[in-house]
């Protein structure tokens, strides 16, 4: 368990705000799959909140199975941050999450997401700003974190300071994306520094990112950093199950990810399908639901032998229908004799971190 505040997470596993990827029916099918703590929508421009962006709205969409829901916003101290975090709270974030590490130029260049690290003063403050909103809007009951990175570059590693600062106004958690801003997605993430973050603060839990990949990198950075919670992005794209195995890493008195068994390549592709049930039933217009799972596959289909005939078909298809009946093809022609993935797969020392990384709904629309 984790403990944020009032709110308590079943696992210390949380799904990251990716921006572009973390719509309604990919957090749900995470959620199916097991493990998770806490997901979080897409980043939400907080005026775009309160003028009533049909895009944003649909980006802040939630549902009873998608509980406990993170809302992140993003923006800074000119913009109307503590009301559109109130917002949130009415419509069902259990936690809201300011984004301090964003490094794209759609949020930085207007004075949000990483540049909020280039003035930890002005950044601190504006924080004790929306805590106190939510603290009276919530009766106390949501809490309000933070994401950053270590700083914007090397020569300015304030993630420290800001973190522990941060502590003082009332931010109940802080998560670390172990990158410098210059970075981007580049380079190895730095545990090490996450650490010293770690180290800073007093009583907050610090919840580390960056880099993971298998279910024994979640291990793996809690032993190398002390952090309390980790936050997984990039990994879960391909890997949607990558909680659930990292859950039952944490469970074992001795972690071994040789007892952990990856799901059948018929497991997979039956995830695909729900993915498209879930595009379906949450009333995604087809065109988009076609372009998410373009998209999708071409994350999914690197965890399945053969992938790349099935991306290609998702490539060229018309419609959901040609999705599903070629995920239906590509199953009975595995079960027919395509050698589905070993187990072993995932067994065995931790793999070397990647150099580079490439009910009914309140649906809001």
């Amino acid at each position: 368990m984790l403990r944020i505040g009032p709110l308590t997470l079943k696992t210390p596993l949380l799904l990251a705000p990716i921006a572009g990827h973390c719509d309604l029916p990919f957090r749900l099918l995470c959620r199916e799959q097991g493990g998770v703590g806490l997901a979080s929508t897409d980043l939400l421009n907080s005026r775009a909140i309160l003028n009533g962006s049909a895009k944003t709205l649909e980006l802040a969409a939630t549902c009873p199975a998608d509980d406990p829901c993170g809302m992140q916003l993003y923006g800074n101290g000119d913009d109307p941050l503590p009301e559109a975090a109130c917002w949130a709270v009415d419509h069902g974030a259990r936690l809201i999450d300011i984004n301090m590490g964003c490094p794209v130029d759609k949020v930085a260049k207007k004075h949000g997401g990483s540049l909020l690290l280039r003035d930890c003063s002005a950044t601190t403050n504006l924080a004790e700003r929306i805590v106190k909103a939510v603290e009276r809007h919530s009766g106390g009951r949501v809490p309000v974190t933070a994401k950053m990175r270590l700083g914007w570059d090397a020569e300015h590693f304030v993630a420290p300071r800001l973190a522990r600062d941060l502590e003082s106004v009332g931010i109940q958690a802080v998560t670390v994306h172990g990158r410098w801003t210059v970075q981007f997605f580049s380079g190895k993430a730095d545990w090490a520094r996450i650490g010293e973050v770690v180290s800073a603060v007093r009583n907050i839990p610090v919840i580390g990112n960056g880099d993971i990949t298998e279910p024994m990198h979640v291990i793996s950075l809690l032993r190398e950093t002390g952090c309390h919670g980790v936050m997984i992005g990039r990994g879960a794209l391909r890997t949607p199950w990558i909680f659930r195995l990292a859950w039952e890493l944490l469970q074992m008195p001795t972690p071994d990810p040789a007892l952990l068994r990856e799901p059948s390549v018929t497991d997979k592709v039956s995830m695909i399908h729900r993915h498209l049930e879930l595009l379906r039933s949450h009333n995604y217009s087809e065109r988009h639901a076609l372009h998410m799972m373009k998209l999708r596959m071409a994350w999914y289909g690197k965890s399945i032998p053969n992938g790349k005939l099935l991306r290609e078909s998702f490539r060229i298809a018309m419609s959901l229908r040609e999705m599903a009946d070629a995920l239906s093809a590509f199953g009975r022609t595995s079960a027919a004799g395509i050698r589905e993935t070993s187990p072993s797969t995932i067994g065995g020392a931790p793999p070397e971190r990647p150099t580079t990384l490439t009910g009914t709904c309140l649906s809001f629309l």
